[in-house]
């Protein structure tokens, strides 16, 4: 590289105006172009000029889109090109490749549109910066010429901060002799400040980072000046001391390094430089932010004293790894006092690292949200599966406790057995629960009166010692199409949640009456027609301890609980949820004054809701009545449901034939029919393994039978058929678990209602087909 007065500018890449206008700066300058001022050179002209050695510096501009080409060729040009110095001339919205250029030390940059004097001065700034790699190429005396030449200041001093050598630039800049330099203090002779006044608290923060200050020289000039301090090395590797390469700003460069420094001040994530040792020497202003600090403040503190110690500890040794391979690395940390995640990524930069963090607490929500839905979805597949067999067994235990104490009478141990049927009830809650909560649980809907639901629930229900209960309900109100045990499970879930609120004494009020339009929630659904009933109101209210407005939206969230201490879930207020909009309503959750919670379960009222059935009778086991005995069809695979189905029905005198697979029960239906003994009632599990289940059967007796009467019966409360039995030709719904009595009971009321609608004669005209699965 030639003396600064014979310095060879090569521009490439550059449109006729830049290169126009770059063209009269640098021949001003006293630089010498290489090649025709009208001439556009791309880069690889470049590369085959510096290849040559016959230029000293490339000036890039930005023709070329491609930004990862204009780097590569950078790149080639410092690792290949020998002492060449590279300028890039870019706009300000071009920030990747600020930032390529800035971060790995790939020349200088000038922003367009630039002074010729800020040219000129980035071309000065480039070559010496140049000088500077190639400093362990040259001889020493060489070197040392070369920097006492150097238009920027040099100043070196050791460790102890005693200025060992200075250079011409520096003397005349510092306003003093070099003899009365040398010994001296560092901070006596090079006097700097913060452009704003601020305390430049130390020179051995050394990373290559510009530093943008004012200098006070010995006459007391004060002037803007830019730096770079970089620490010295032995052979070692032993600190020896520093150099400080600074150059004098015009008035003009210094609005320009403002007018940078906003650009880098306004990027809204936090972005820090650090040197070596993880001390901070650079902050942005949303840096300092988020760390409620200055930004001058931060300079010198310790990185990792700024992040929680469980952050150190996961990740300090990654990012001290990539420091020293020179890599870029990434990770994820949790801010446990602000309770957010940052995105934190470090670049190599100068003798440190950059450090990027960008906020993605949303993110991480959103993701912890999706896996919660992936879990309850594996939940209810295998809910799915565990209910339709647990259903089966308490089907077999139900079944038979209702069989003895049937037989067993006034004078065995009823008591017993009534609490072994209990038991056995609150199981089936609990499945259906965690269907429910898996959202499996599609509701199994018969016509009920809630009003008498809420009455018998409390009945039933255990109080607790020291609560007053209160139990408002509306009389006259009609019947609703609802799910009894899902609703039975909601209104317990309530009651329970109060009783922990009010564990100390308090009042419990469940109210039960119609909705007053008045007073509807926006999202509450309206039946056109205003005179109407709009739909049903079940409210549940305590005055006990509350629930604090910061955790009022999340209470409906899977596993959210403030009652780890006793052991909660988390789950009771999910699945009431689950309930709610399964049947087509909402509830709704909001604090009492002066405390206290009220929760509120609006039920709107569904067209088909009318007539009653109401809760099952539990009516005495009677057999068929005088005339033939009905005969019935069974498919069932499990021999204990197969077994209590038909000891239930013979006990009251009905022939039962049993089969286990539907093409045997199809077979058997259409010879009965022709030998004129065809059953008066088909019983049918739905899933056969390896054979034909009830859906494929069903559809198959129908075509032999159309008018069939059916009753469909399973432990899959989420099948289709449970919620909509009349799409698929049944008149009733069983759910299971159920007692013996249920299903007689059912049996005894459609065949009576065959005979009354005049479609019947005989019982065994036509068939009636009962569903199990």
């Amino acid at each position: 590289m030639d003396t600064p007065d014979k310095l060879s500018v090569l521009m490439v890449d550059c449109g006729a105006g830049v290169r126009s206008l770059a063209g009269e700066a640098l021949i001003e300058a006293g630089f010498e172009l290489v090649g025709a001022e009208s001439e556009r050179l791309g880069l690889q002209d470049a590369l085959d000029l510096a290849g040559r050695r016959e230029v000293d510096v490339v000036v890039m501009g930005s023709e070329e889109k491609d930004v990862q080409r204009i780097l590569t060729v950078a790149r080639q040009l410092l690792l290949e090109g020998g002492p060449v110095a590279v300028v890039h001339l870019m706009s300000a919205d071009e920030v990747e490749r600020i930032s390529e250029v800035l971060g790995n030390d790939l020349g200088e940059c000038v922003l367009v549109p630039f002074s010729k004097e800020q040219l000129a001065v980035s071309v000065q700034a480039a070559v010496a910066r140049r000088l500077r790699v190639m400093e362990a190429k040259l001889p020493e005396l060489g070197v040392m010429e070369v920097l006492d030449g150097l238009d920027e200041g040099l100043l070196v001093a050791d460790f102890a901060g005693r200025v060992k050598w200075v250079n011409r630039a520096a003397t005349l800049m510092l306003g003093m002799e070099g003899n009365e330099l040398l010994g001296r203090d560092l901070s006596s002779v090079y006097q700097v400040n913060l452009p704003d006044g601020g305390e430049v608290k130390s020179f051995s923060a050394a990373t290559g980072v510009p530093r943008l200050l004012s200098l006070k020289n010995k006459l007391g000039e004060v002037g803007l000046i830019e730096d770079r301090c970089s620490v010295l090395h032995d052979a070692m590797g032993e600190v020896q001391g520093v150099a400080i390469l600074f150059r004098r700003l015009s008035k003009v460069e210094a609005a320009a390094k403002e007018r940078d420094s906003n650009l880098v001040d306004s990027v809204t994530d936090p972005l820090l430089a650090v040197d070596a040792e993880w001390k901070i020497v650079f902050a942005n202003g949303a840096a300092a932010r988020w760390l409620g600090a200055v930004g001058e403040n931060l300079r010198g503190r310790w990185w990792w004293e700024l992040l929680p110690e469980s952050a150190r500890e996961m990740h300090e040794a990654a990012f001290v790894k990539a420091w020293e391979r020179r890599e870029a690395l990434g990770a994820e940390i949790f801010m446990e006092g602000s309770g957010a995640w940052y995105e934190v990524r470090s670049y190599p930069h100068g003798d440190g690292r950059l450090m990027w963090m960008k906020d993605i607490t949303t993110r991480k929500l959103e993701w912890e949200r999706g896996n919660r839905l992936d879990r309850l979805e594996s939940l209810g597949l295998l809910a799915r599966g565990f209910a339709h067999d647990f259903n089966n067994l308490l089907t077999v235990l139900l079944g038979n406790l209702s069989l003895a104490e049937h037989r067993l009478g006034a004078g065995g141990p009823v008591m017993e057995i009534q609490s072994a049927r209990q038991a056995t009830l609150l199981a089936q809650g609990l499945v259906q629960q965690l269907l429910t909560f898996a959202r499996g649980g599609a509701p199994v809907k018969r016509a009920i009166a809630l009003a008498d639901l809420v009455k018998h629930f409390f009945e039933q229900h255990p109080k607790v010692v020291g609560i007053e209960y209160g139990i408002e309900v509306q009389e006259g109100l009609p019947s609703m199409a609802l799910d009894p045990n899902q609703i039975r499970r909601l209104l317990g879930n309530l009651v329970r949640n109060a009783e922990q609120a009010t564990s100390r004494g308090g009042r419990i009020v469940v109210k039960c009456e119609a909705a007053d339009p008045s007073s509807m929630f926006g999202h509450d659904v309206l039946k056109d027609a205003p005179e109407s009933l709009a739909g049903m109101v079940l409210e549940v209210e305590d005055n006990g301890e509350g629930i604090e407005a910061q955790n009022l939206p999340h209470i409906f969230e899977p596993y959210f609980t403030t009652r780890k201490k006793q052991n909660a879930t988390g789950l009771g207020l999910t699945v009431c949820e689950s309930i709610a909009r399964a049947h087509g309503g909402t509830i709704n959750v909001y604090a009492v004054k002066p405390r206290g919670t009220r929760v509120r379960f609006f039920l709107p009222v569904e067209e088909d809701a009318a007539g009653n059935d109401g809760e099952p009778e539990m009516l005495e086991m009677k057999g068929p009545g005088p005339g033939r005995t009905p005969r019935i069809l069974v498919l069932e695979d499990d021999h204990l449901v197969r077994a209590l189905i038909c000891r239930g029905l013979q006990s009251q005198g009905y022939e039962v034939t049993e089969t286990v697979d539907g093409l045997e029960t199809v077979r058997l239906y259409e010879q009965s029919m022709k030998e004129g003994r065809a059953f008066d009632v088909v019983i049918l599990d739905l899933s056969i393994p390896n054979g034909m289940g009830g859906v494929r059967t069903m559809e198959k007796l129908r075509a032999l039978d159309p008018q069939v009467l059916a009753l469909v019966s399973s432990g899959y409360s989420d099948d289709p058929a449970m919620a909509q039995p009349s799409a698929y030709g049944f008149a009733a719904v069983l759910p299971k678990p159920y007692e013996p009595l249920e299903l007689i009971h059912v049996v005894q009321r459609l065949l009576d209602e065959r005979m009354k609608s005049g479609r019947g004669g005989e019982v065994n005209h036509h068939s009636f087909i009962i569903l199990i699965f």
